[in-house]
């Protein structure tokens, strides 16, 4: 039995060190890098991700994510799991989020 995409996608983000899964008030399924929510899933299909402007920028360029419908200044664009294409490419925004919530802690961490 295969897993589903949403199956692959958490399991891609559980393998990243120190990630966290948490309930929280956006989503049942919610991933946390210390205190900064990343990524969270809306139903079994959809999941937002946390990039920098630029990287929105580039996904939705791309179209590799959409704009996400209500938060797209703090960050958020959305993904649709529906094939195989989306699952791999919405695994490498997920890599971008995580490497950045290091690099802000690593910042955060240098200048205090």
């Amino acid at each position: 039995m295969s897993l589903s995409l949403k199956e692959q996608i958490s399991s891609s983000i559980q393998s990243l060190p120190n990630v966290e899964r948490k309930h929280d008030p956006m989503s049942e399924e919610a991933y946390y890098y210390g205190l900064r929510n990343f990524a969270h899933f809306h139903g079994p299909r959809h999941i937002d991700i946390r990039l920098s402007k630029p990287q929105q920028e580039e996904a939705s360029r791309t179209q590799k994510a959409i704009q996400h419908q209500y938060a797209p200044q703090a960050g958020w664009v959305s993904c649709i799991l529906e094939t195989e294409e989306q699952a791999e490419n919405t695994k490498k925004l997920l890599k971008e989020a995580y490497d950045t919530c290091i690099s802000l802690k690593n910042s955060h961490t240098v200048t205090n």
